[in-house]
């Protein structure tokens, strides 16, 4: 049976889009979320899968922030930066929004409002938890960072083996003596199995750090490296500095408590061979750039 092309309703397909969404290859994009006040300032660092809707941003970002027992209760909403009054679409895939570095978007949440924005993006592989917070500072509310606690939150399940596996020697067995598996989920969301393209001259320096052959400055060395991975706050590193310190039973000549200044003068002459490529001090290079350094450097 035929029927008259004029009594048919017909709907046109665009083609182009649809290779374009069969074609597109999934991505991690590694987001700052800050919320600046006059009294505090908060950030949490996030690696997320490019393909999440901004629905599935909202329940990670209560989970990092601590919002749970705010949830049902507190109305939300993405807007852009520009125009914090231009709703964006909840089923909006992020990459529509937060794809290049630099871009934002503005999070709010009850009366709260958290920028949004974009650090780096890199092709995912299937081992790459959907969203993993890398790394964070300051309290929200009456909720410490705990980057341990939220990532058994976001990812329900360790794998802690596979991600080990892949991590270099020396941080393992530092991981290990310490006891501080909360470094996995950083070192999971850093995807040190993705290729890195790192000029020679750069990668042959790597290869030679630590220059430190003491014990305690070897470890030293490897904290500051741990902590620089953050991406957070000198308050964030040097706490990162000193509870692994203490962790791996290292102190002081005079018995106290290493300080972060102190622990980075002891592997003083590999952090200036890190300043000089651009991975540490005033002069450091992007995020992305850094982080492809900290990659090299933590992989196995």
């Amino acid at each position: 049976m035929s029927s008259e092309s004029g009594n048919s309703t017909g709907q046109v397909v665009d083609l182009t889009a649809v290779r374009a969404r069969r074609q597109r290859q999934p991505r991690t994009v590694i987001l700052r979320a800050a919320n600046l006040r006059a009294d505090a300032e908060v950030h949490r660092h996030i690696g997320v899968n490019d393909g999440l809707h901004l629905a599935d941003l909202h329940d990670v970002l209560v989970i990092a922030f601590g919002l749970e027992e705010h949830r049902g209760s507190a109305p939300w909403h993405f807007s852009t930066h520009e125009d914090r009054n231009e709703r964006l679409d909840a089923a909006d895939e992020l990459h529509h929004h937060l794809a290049e570095e630099g871009d934002s978007i503005v999070y709010h949440f009850g009366l709260w409002d958290i920028i949004i924005t974009a650090v780096e993006s890199y092709l995912r592989d299937d081992g790459t938890p959907r969203a993993l917070c890398v790394g964070g500072s300051g309290a929200f509310g009456d909720t410490e960072f705990d980057l341990a606690a939220i990532n058994a939150e976001l990812t329900g399940t360790a794998t802690i083996r596979d991600v080990l596996a892949a991590t270099a020697p020396a941080v393992r067995r530092l991981i290990d003596r310490s006891g501080i598996f909360d470094f996995v989920p950083l070192l999971q969301a850093l995807d040190l199995t993705r290729e890195v393209d790192l000029p020679r001259d750069v990668a042959d320096v790597l290869a030679e750090i630590p220059l430190e052959t003491a014990p305690p400055a070897r470890d030293a060395f490897w904290t500051v490296v741990l902590a620089l991975a953050c991406m957070g706050d000198e308050l964030l590193s040097d706490h990162v500095l000193e509870t692994t310190m203490s962790a791996l039973g290292w102190e002081d000549d005079d018995g106290t408590p290493l300080s972060g200044g102190r622990i980075r003068q002891l592997c003083a002459r590999s952090l200036d061979r890190l300043s000089d490529l651009g991975a540490y001090g005033a002069d450091a290079l992007s995020p992305v750039d850094r982080l492809d350094i900290y990659r090299e450097l933590l992989r196995a």
